[in-house]
């Protein structure tokens, strides 16, 4: 290469390298910017003490509905508002931060429009950019008259001097300013969602937005953004299956709406208990809210779709797998869930309506038998006794041929469930 290709080629590669750089920075300032704040519906400075408390008493059901506690309670003492809730993802760990009034550690200091930038735009003060741990990808369009209330609620409550864990997150993750790059690419753009103006649209904001069903139940892309071309459509997790919750799937699985209510309310139905990661959801939202929230959820989420009627199923298709897996399952499950897996009430489960069986995947269903379930008062009077685990007892093949047992009679999936693949859902469960 000549003098002259040389400064050619230098220029060119200069001019990338420029451009590049204009290109980032214009990604870095988007992803930095929070946009613009729409005005707050109440003026804080003159507001009633009639008005202040229904405030306060939204903010409360917003609260509770956005589930918040989920992720910023204390994990040693309960205060919901401490932070300190591990939340292991596969870039690192992050905390749960302090939300309490503390001026030195929570958000004392806040102002109503510093809680709508951090909520729906991902951005603290002092242009701190949140980790999309925090949902603001489903917050974005949280209404601009909920987060009033939520902040007239929060600074209501006692302050709890617990100082915020740091992020462990792995390299490069752990550089926060990172974050506006990603922010410029999936962070979703609109504003505030009009008020709600009939029960499938305030059901819709209540999966969608508030309660932020899709950051757990909707694929996920090569970016960890949610796919929303798959909304819903099911997901692993931090070790377990978050499953679909679209409507035909849910038809399918033999949900109604009836049972849906009496799940996001008891976390008790026929097709099974809030366990895993959906147990915080019934203690710190579900089991508080109102009942015309819940029906509007399950409304939303049934779509009017009715569940499918399905022939009762006498016993698995006979192969020597099923017949060592019914020979376990009399022996280790029959006491307690009855030979045709009927239960008892207020007890055991039914297996015989219960979902598990009938994921696409056995991830949930080994990691019950194997773990075990604890014993759990839910709500409003429901209760489930401890389920033992049987890790010390079950091979992988006994695990595999009970597994397909319970697929084939009540799942109504294929009993191809092997030891290997049993190994391979304990190393997910354990590595979370």
């Amino acid at each position: 290469m000549d003098k002259a290709q040389r400064s050619k080629f230098t220029r060119i590669a200069a001019g990338i390298a420029a451009a590049a750089v204009v290109v980032l920075g214009g990604m870095y300032i988007a992803g930095s910017a929070s946009g613009s704040v729409p005005p707050a519906t109440v003026d804080f400075a003159n507001i009633s003490a009639e008005q202040k408390q229904k405030l306060f008493d939204r903010g409360l059901q917003v609260f509770r509905a956005a589930d918040c506690a989920a992720c910023h309670s204390s994990p040693t003492t309960g205060a919901e508002l401490a932070g300190g809730m591990a939340m292991v993802t596969p870039m690192g760990t992050l905390y749960g931060t302090n939300i309490s009034p503390s001026r030195e550690h929570g958000i004392g200091k806040w102002s109503a429009d510093d809680l709508y930038r951090a909520v729906a735009r991902g951005m603290a003060p002092g242009r701190k950019n949140l980790y999309p741990a925090m949902p603001y990808a489903s917050y974005h369009d949280i209404t601009r008259a909920d987060v009033d209330a939520l902040w007239v609620w929060l600074q209501a409550q006692s302050a709890v001097e617990v100082a915020n864990r740091s992020p462990e997150m792995n390299f490069p993750f752990s550089i926060r300013p990172g974050l506006a790059l990603w922010n410029a690419l999936e962070r979703p753009a609109g504003g505030p969602a009009p008020e709600a103006v009939n029960t499938l649209d305030r059901g819709a904001y209540l999966v969608n937005t508030l309660g932020h069903c899709g950051e757990c139940h909707t694929p996920r892309t090569s970016s960890f953004a949610m796919d929303l071309k798959q909304s819903l459509a099911g997901n692993v997790i931090e070790g377990a299956y978050a499953p679909d919750l679209r409507p035909k799937s849910m038809a399918a699985r033999g949900w109604s709406e009836r049972d849906l209510l009496q799940f996001l309310r008891t976390g008790l139905s026929p097709q099974g208990v809030m366990t895993m990661g959906m147990f915080p959801v019934l203690q710190h939202s579900s089991a508080h809210m109102e009942e015309a929230d819940l029906k509007a959820m399950a409304a939303y989420l049934m779509q009017g779709e009715k569940p499918e009627s399905r022939p009762p199923v006498a016993e698995a298709p006979q192969t020597s797998t099923s017949a060592n897996g019914e020979r376990v399952y009399l022996g280790l499950c029959a006491g307690c869930h009855g030979v045709d897996g009927q239960g008892q009430p207020h007890s055991s489960l039914r297996l015989d309506t219960n979902t598990t069986a009938m994921f696409p995947t056995p991830l949930n269903l080994v990691r019950v038998i194997r773990e075990g379930l604890p014993e759990r008062d839910l709500a409003h009077g429901e209760r489930m006794q401890a389920m033992p685990g049987f890790a010390d007892q079950l091979s992988h093949e006994d695990m595999a041929d009970l597994v397909n047992y319970m697929r084939l009679r009540w799942g109504r999936q294929k009993g191809d469930v092997t030891p290997s693949q049993v190994a391979d859902a304990i190393r997910s469960a354990e590595s979370h």
